[in-house]
């Protein structure tokens, strides 16, 4: 895809089709997202993020804005943010409180950081940790349908030498969790580190 680069195409990610939901997941997906949020922030857009990695960085979005030449602080000032460090926290923020705060900050972009690394807690059983997956999707796939932009970011990074994704360091049985998330999204960009440096590639969107 010689016409794009890798940072037109995450900007690309955060304007899913109506009812669709994008994807940008790989090696540098938080920070790449993040500063691609510099855009439409700068634009006075609200935006309310879900960080279940605690991987939220502030400074990516503000050094974006400044290298745009925008505000930093201003554009920091039109998100607003809820962690999660459970899978279960993850559920009750995606189905019972993102819509509110949608709402309350009339906000059509919705960021979801870190959802599939929320299941990695070997302590929740699988049958549970599907229930819960499953109640996460349906809540944002309701987001989605009604007009709100979902954005999905994971760190789980698509190995070289397959075409299955893993998820990091998390039970064999979660790793479909991720892998559900790819096929899922459209589009999605997926990153991965290679010897020669960051690859990456964009899939649907049409």
């Amino acid at each position: 895809m010689p016409s794009l680069d890798m940072e037109r195409a995450s900007s690309l990610c955060l304007s899913p089709l109506p009812g669709k939901m994008a994807g940008i997941f790989g090696d540098g997906a938080c920070g790449l997202a993040l500063r691609a949020l510099a855009v439409p922030l700068l634009r006075a857009e609200a935006v309310v993020a879900v960080d279940g990695a605690n991987r939220f960085d502030p400074y990516e979005i503000s050094k974006a804005a400044r290298a745009k030449g925008g505000d930093g602080r201003e554009a920091l000032s039109r998100i607003r943010v809820s962690r999660a460090f459970t899978c279960h926290q993850m559920e009750a923020l995606l189905s019972r409180r993102l819509p509110g705060a949608l709402s309350r900050f009339d906000a059509r972009l919705a960021l979801v950081l870190g959802l599939p690394e929320t299941f990695a807690d070997a302590d929740v059983p699988y049958a549970e940790a599907c229930r819960v997956f499953r109640n996460c999707l349906s809540a944002l796939c309701r987001l989605a349908r009604g007009g709100t932009r979902v954005v999905l970011v994971g760190k789980g990074e698509p190995p070289a030498s397959v075409r299955r994704y893993a998820v990091g360091p998390v039970p064999a049985d979660r790793a479909g969790f991720f892998r559900h998330l790819v096929r899922t999204a459209d589009p999605v960009l997926l990153l991965r580190r290679a010897e020669g440096g960051l690859t990456w590639e964009l899939r649907g969107g049409s």
